[in-house]
C-alpha cells in the first residue's frame, strides 16, 4: 500500500502547474505557432512592400562549403 501511494504522489506532482493548493492542469496546452508566425511574417513583409514572386520553387544559398536549402520561399522583392 505505502508503494501505491508514493507512485500517486509522484504522479500528481508531474501534473501541478503552481505550488501546493494550486489546481491540476487537466491537459497539456498545444500551442500553433507556425501559422501565427507566418501570418506575422507575411503581415510585415506587406507591411514594408514586399512583393511576392511566384513560380520559385526553391533557392539554394552557398556558404563556406555549406549549402542552405529553402523549399517553395514565400519571400520576394522590395
Amino acid at each position: 500500500m505505502q508503494m501505491n501511494v508514493e507512485k500517486l504522489k509522484k504522479m500528481a506532482g508531474a501534473v501541478r502547474t503552481g505550488g501546493k493548493g494550486s489546481m491540476r492542469r487537466k491537459k497539456k496546452a498545444v500551442h500553433k505557432t507556425t501559422t501565427t508566425d507566418d501570418k506575422r511574417l507575411q503581415s510585415t513583409l506587406k507591411r514594408v512592400g514586399v512583393n511576392t514572386i511566384p513560380g520559385i520553387e526553391e533557392v539554394n544559398i552557398f556558404k563556406d562549403d555549406v549549402v542552405i536549402q529553402f523549399l517553395n520561399p514565400k519571400g520576394g522583392t522590395p
